[in-house]
């Protein structure tokens, strides 16, 4: 059946959770009540912290980011599909943290975040320059190069970027040479700071696409391929229970354990089932209680304590960290 435009509209009003592999978004998070979400430069380090946390566990992206104190931007590329299991992972661990160090409870963030689909070319290098802009415009600092919280230094490599930070897709469609893409990238921006530059979240299509026409025909489809498939829960279940199964598979040939001694119920576990859980959590976005339930019908609280064991172990012996770097190896 042909969906109405009245009907797309309709979708665009609630939040968006089209979800496929490669999927590049613009996202923002503002603080309740527009309350500050960072009060100090712990609290930014903290949820770079956690970003990298969501790299490792979910193999997101990041593009470009600027923190600011009551709101947060990320151009994010999903390499799976899973954007919802992975922003709620990240806003969750933030606001728990913060509950924590500045003894609050409730909400810290207004709301679910605002997500907005985007064509990586060219309009990933126009809203990169706009966020990297944004402390200018708030008045923070005159010279983006002087804010802290941004990936801006990273792109002119004045500044170490991160694992889970790409600037290989903006810098390349400037130039092939690193060092030539740098200074034109550091042009392009200071061309922003002369005031005329559009806006390009003005161009966004129905509050939910930042792209040319083909770009649009291609999400809209996907929009109603998501709102009528009922399978699509299906298929994502399966390739969360392939994921599972691989590192499995990787643990029992590791540890030579069977399967049954690594779900068994026994209390204390296996120290190979302990490793599971751990990788589990890291590579799946399967919550604390789904892993609980498989490994034995355990607690989520037992999976959270075996995590954060494997990970004081890790820091503590380095046999047993680089075992688990060669079981990562199995499932890479």
């Amino acid at each position: 059946m042909r969906r109405t435009w009245g009907y797309f509209l309709a979708v665009m009003a609630r939040p968006l959770r089209i979800e496929f592999e490669g999927a590049l978004y613009h996202i923002t998070s503002r603080g309740n009540e527009k309350k500050a979400i960072f009060r100090g430069a712990k609290d930014f380090a903290r949820f770079l912290a956690v970003v990298n946390r969501a790299h490792e566990r979910y193999g997101t992206l990041i593009h470009a980011y600027v923190l600011m104190t009551n709101h947060y931007h990320l151009l994010l590329e999903t390499p799976r599909p899973n954007l919802t299991a992975s922003l709620h992972d990240l806003n969750t661990a933030y606001t728990n943290y913060f509950n924590r160090k500045y003894n609050r409870v409730g909400h810290l963030f207004q709301g679910r975040y605002r997500c907005i689909l985007v064509e990586k070319d060219p309009y990933l290098l126009e809203l990169s320059r706009y966020l990297h802009l944004n402390p200018v415009r708030a008045g923070i600092v005159q010279r983006p190069e002087d804010y802290r919280w941004s990936s801006y230094r990273s792109y002119l490599g004045t500044l170490p970027f991160p694992g889970w930070l790409r600037t290989d897709d903006i810098l390349g469609q400037l130039s092939a040479r690193r060092s030539e893409a740098r200074r034109k990238y550091r042009l392009f921006v200071k061309d922003g700071l002369k005031g005329g530059i559009q806006n390009p979240l003005g161009q966004v299509i129905a509050g939910v696409a930042l792209g040319g026409t083909t770009f649009w025909e291609e999400t809209r489809k996907k929009i109603e391929t998501f709102e009528q498939d009922d399978e699509i829960p299906t298929l994502r279940e399966a390739s969360r229970r392939k994921n599972l199964e691989a590192i499995l598979h990787a643990v029992e040939r590791f540890y030579g354990v069977s399967r049954e001694v690594l779900c068994q119920k026994n209390r204390p576990s296996h120290p190979a089932t302990q490793v599971a859980m751990y990788l589990t959590r890291k590579k799946t976005d399967l919550s604390l209680i789904e892993i609980g339930t498989y490994f034995g019908g355990r607690h989520y609280s037992a999976v959270s304590a075996a995590h954060r064991r494997v990970e004081l172990r890790r820091q503590r012996e380095p046999k047993f960290h680089e075992e688990i770097i060669k079981v990562e190896a199995k499932l890479d």
